[in-house]
């Protein structure tokens, strides 16, 4: 792995230094006045190159290095950032940029800088990468208008191509044309970038990070001089002793902290969602869709919120999307816990089944619910926890009868999701079970909605449309919804009160408008 303690450019900064920089003992002035934010990191990147890092420490970090010509603000709108204006027609995407963009060694930022990306990653993608690989390039050509404006032809345009001809990081061209494999480059140039803070010291032995505001930004102004990225051991404890400016509220202190005034909150509403699989081709009987209706008849998901989620949650929603998502469809079908109808469906048909889950403690818990309203629907269940990685093994190969799966990202942009869960297109399996759909199920009408509203480029018509194939989803239940789980970012509101999440990211800590002022 590559470790940034090797590049020269970055200044070493002692664990000391590190230490004493928590910004919640400052004053109440404006945010565009702080000099230090600091937060916590989980783990070191060991790199920022943006080729190779994905796990979300090495893009907590390589956010404020890096920079895309747009980004969506917490409405899901797309806004200017390194491109001032957009338009497109056709297949044809024109972007002009800023005037007087720099990167962070002063060399200037034009539409060749962003030609040559689009030419550099269509011969080495990066492993995140929204333009595609091989023949999913989704990039025919361009044409430099001038300095400012470039007009991008995609080879086939959808609702997503704006969003992804607009996120794709943009390199340097004076620095990236003379390497030859930018997988294994490690020399400081590679942390050169256009971001409104540059990273400007490393500390090895602590894996914390320094960055600064960088004075070539354009785009608005920077709400802390400073962003220190640190690692603690106890971050309720660090926060609790003014060392980090935010962190994650712990469920079982929800009362403590949100009685407190002079603390503020970001929620992560339905991020975090379990789901439970049948495998139909072990078990064809239940594509019955009144067994379905028994199944879901017997899940206590109420219980699940209280006991597990500790009320920081809901039931979800059987059309899978969650309430606070803005395609949402509140029309979905809905199921109320109902033991009686359970048993009248379930009770003589003698089902014995293996429910599997990961060894985590909610993971068990949630299957022991499960189980107890299985069983008292006079079905048999086994349950058998194992870990996660053995869990998504054996999801993938189709080793299960029913299986219950928690993932993140439910928040995020669900005509994505929803497309890999229900379309026989696009649908995984084989992969990852965060993003699997039901194994034997097949729904021509699913199909064709979930791959249509791909194709449709106005929002409340894609909408629309959307928001049918959650109704029949509901109505078909091909999958279960077992709860969508909540969670908080918390901070002082005296100290500094920008924190924000975006659409579809709501990790305030990682979001680049967290630290711009506005």
């Amino acid at each position: 792995m590559k470790k940034l303690g090797s590049f020269l450019l970055i200044l070493a900064l002692t664990a000391g230094t590190l230490a004493g920089c928590g910004g919640s003992g400052g004053d109440s002035s404006d945010a565009a006045e702080k000099d230090t934010l600091t937060v916590v990191i989980n783990s070191d990147p060991g790199t920022l190159d943006p080729h190779d890092n994905v796990n979300f420490a090495p893009h907590q970090v390589k956010r404020q290095i890096y920079e895309t010509l747009v980004v969506r603000n917490d409405e899901g709108e797309l806004v200017p950032w390194l491109a001032e204006s957009w338009s497109f027609e056709g297949n044809d995407y024109s972007f002009t940029l800023f005037e007087g963009l720099s990167f962070q060694d002063g060399e200037p930022l034009t539409t060749e800088d962003v030609a040559f990306t689009i030419d550099y990653f269509r011969q080495y993608p990066p492993v995140t990468n929204t333009l595609g690989v091989g023949e999913s390039f989704i990039i025919d050509s361009y044409s430099i208008v001038d300095d400012y404006t470039i007009t991008i032809t995609v080879k086939e345009a959808d609702a997503d191509t704006l969003s992804n001809l607009g996120s794709f990081v943009i390199l340097p061209k004076h620095i990236w044309e003379n390497v030859e494999d930018p997988y294994t480059y490690n020399v400081p140039d590679c942390l050169v970038g256009s971001g409104a803070y540059m990273c400007t010291g490393y500390e090895g032995a602590t894996g914390s990070y320094e960055f600064t505001a960088f004075d070539g930004w354009v785009n608005g102004e920077q709400a802390a001089q400073r962003i220190l990225f640190v690692p603690v051991s106890d971050e309720l404890l660090a926060f609790e002793n003014g060392e980090i400016d935010i962190a994650s509220m712990p469920a079982d202190l929800k009362d403590k902290y949100m009685g407190d005034e002079s603390i503020g909150f970001v929620e992560k509403a339905d991020d975090m969602g379990y789901k439970m699989l049948i495998n139909f081709e072990k078990l064809p009987e239940f594509l019955d869709i009144s067994l379905r209706r028994g199944v879901y008849a017997a899940l206590d998901r109420q219980s699940i919120v209280d006991n597990v989620f500790r009320g920081m949650g809901s039931v979800g929603s059987a059309g899978y999307v969650p309430e606070s998502s803005l395609f949402y469809n509140e029309n979905v079908v809905k199921y109320d816990y109902d033991p009686e109808l359970a048993r009248e469906v379930l009770g003589e048909k003698g089902f014995e089944i293996s429910l599997l889950t990961d060894d985590a403690a909610d993971g068990i818990s949630i299957g022991e619910i499960v189980k107890n309203g299985l069983e008292a629907a006079g079905m048999s269940v086994t349950v058998e926890a194992v870990d996660s990685a053995s869990r998504d093994d054996r999801i993938n190969k189709g080793d299960y009868d029913f299986a219950i799966v928690g993932n993140g990202g439910w928040g995020n942009n669900p005509p994505g999701y929803m497309r890999t869960l229900f379309s026989d297109i696009s649908k995984y399996t084989g992969t990852n079970p965060a993003s699997m759909g039901p194994r034997g199920y097949s729904n021509e009408q699913m199909t064709l909605l979930a791959e249509g509203q791909l194709k449709e480029t106005d929002f409340e018509k894609r909408r629309e449309m959307f928001q049918e194939l959650e109704y029949l989803v509901s109505e078909e239940i091909p999958l279960f919804v077992l709860g969508n789980q909540s969670s908080y970012s918390m901070y002082r509101k005296d100290y500094y009160d920008g924190w924000m999440k975006t659409y579809a990211y709501q990790q305030a800590e990682q979001n680049r408008l967290s630290y711009m002022a506005r």
